[in-house]
C-alpha cells in the first residue's frame, strides 16, 4: 500500500509513488474477473492493490452477458461500496441507468443524454454528510460511436499544482473556494446552495479528496486572486495533461475508483439496440475497500 497523504511530512515519497503507480496503470491491461459474485483471492487483492495506488481499477467481467443489476449490487458489495448513494435519478436498488432519457426526470441531466461530459467528480454538489467517496460505472452496452470515458487520478493533478506553486493548492482547500447553487425544479427547492472546498483531506484515513466541477454556468467561485489562478491552472492541466487516461468501455468492462476526476466523450448511437450505450453507476458514501 502507498503511503497516506501527508504533504507536510513525506510529499517527495507520496508524489514519487503515485506517479510512478499512474504510470504502470497506463499499460497494464483490464483485470479480468471470472465471477464478479464471487472474486477470487487473488482478485480481490489486485483490485484493491491497483485502488490504492491509483484510486483506481478497470476490471473486465470475462462473461459479459448475462450481467444484471443483481450482479452489480453484488460485486459492489465484494469491494466495500456499503453505504449507496440514492440520488434523485437512481433506480431503488440505488443503481443508475446512464443511457440517453428523452423524457423524464432525467432527460435535464447531461449524463443521460449524449453530449460530451466535462470534468468534474461525482456528488460535487452534496453536503459533506452526503459525500460521494467511490463510484462504479459498468458498460452494458457501448454506442456505435464514441463515449470515451477520460480518467485522472486527481492526486496528481494536485501534484502538478503543488510542483508549480503551493500556494494554488492551499487557495483551494479553504471552505468556501467553490459554492455550487442550489437546485430547484418547479419552485421546489431539492438541494440548497453548497460551498466547499476543491481538495481536502479525510480526518478519519488522511486521503486526499477532491470535489470540482468544469461546468461555468452559475458556479461561484470565490473572489480571490489566488483561486482565480488556481481555477486557471487546473483547466490548463485538464486539457494539456499527458497523464490523462483515455478508455472506451467495452461491453463487460467497467471502472471502480475513489471518486476521481473524469469526463466523456460525445457519442452517437446506433440503429439497433446492441449500439444503444448503457452504463450502470452506483455511487457510495464510504472509499473502496475500505472497513466503514
Amino acid at each position: 500500500m502507498q503511503p497516506q497523504f501527508n504533504h507536510r511530512e513525506h510529499y517527495q515519497e507520496w508524489r514519487t509513488a503515485k506517479l510512478a503507480a499512474w504510470s504502470r496503470l497506463k499499460t497494464e491491461p483490464a483485470i479480468v474477473i471470472h465471477d464478479p459474485l464471487r472474486l477470487t483471492k487473488d482478485e480481490h487483492l489486485r483490485l484493491a492493490v491497483q485502488v490504492a495506488n491509483n484510486n483506481l481499477a478497470i476490471y473486465r467481467f470475462a462473461q459479459a452477458e448475462n450481467i444484471n443489476r443483481t450482479t452489480i449490487q453484488g460485486f459492489c458489495e465484494q469491494i466495500g461500496m456499503h453505504q449507496l448513494d440514492q440520488n434523485l435519478c437512481a433506480d431503488d436498488d440505488s443503481i443508475s441507468a446512464l443511457q440517453v432519457m428523452p423524457i423524464g426526470r432525467a432527460k435535464g441531466y447531461i449524463p443521460y443524454s449524449n453530449q460530451r461530459l466535462n470534468w468534474h467528480t461525482d456528488g460535487y454538489y452534496n453536503a459533506p454528510s452526503h459525500e460521494i467517496r467511490s463510484f462504479l460505472l459498468h458498460c452494458v452496452q457501448a454506442a456505435a460511436e464514441g463515449g470515451s470515458n477520460r480518467l485522472l487520478n486527481h492526486e496528481l493533478l494536485y501534484i502538478a499544482l503543488y510542483d508549480e506553486d503551493p500556494a494554488l493548492c492551499h487557495a483551494l482547500m479553504a471552505p468556501d473556494t467553490m459554492t455550487i447553487p442550489a437546485n430547484i425544479e418547479n419552485g421546489v427547492v431539492l438541494r440548497p446552495a453548497q460551498s466547499g472546498p476543491v481538495f481536502f483531506t479525510n480526518p478519519d484515513d488522511g486521503s486526499l479528496n477532491m470535489r470540482y466541477t468544469a461546468r461555468s454556468r452559475s458556479i461561484q467561485w470565490k473572489a480571490c486572486d489566488r483561486v482565480s489562478a488556481a481555477v486557471k491552472r487546473i483547466n490548463a492541466h485538464l486539457e494539456q495533461s499527458d497523464a490523462v487516461l483515455d478508455y472506451g468501455l467495452s461491453p463487460g468492462e467497467g471502472v471502480i475508483c475513489n471518486n476521481l476526476l473524469h469526463a466523456r466523450s460525445a457519442f452517437s448511437n446506433g440503429s439497433i439496440p446492441q449500439q444503444q450505450r448503457l452504463l450502470y453507476r452506483v455511487r457510495s458514501h464510504n472509499r473502496l475497500f475500505s472497513e466503514e
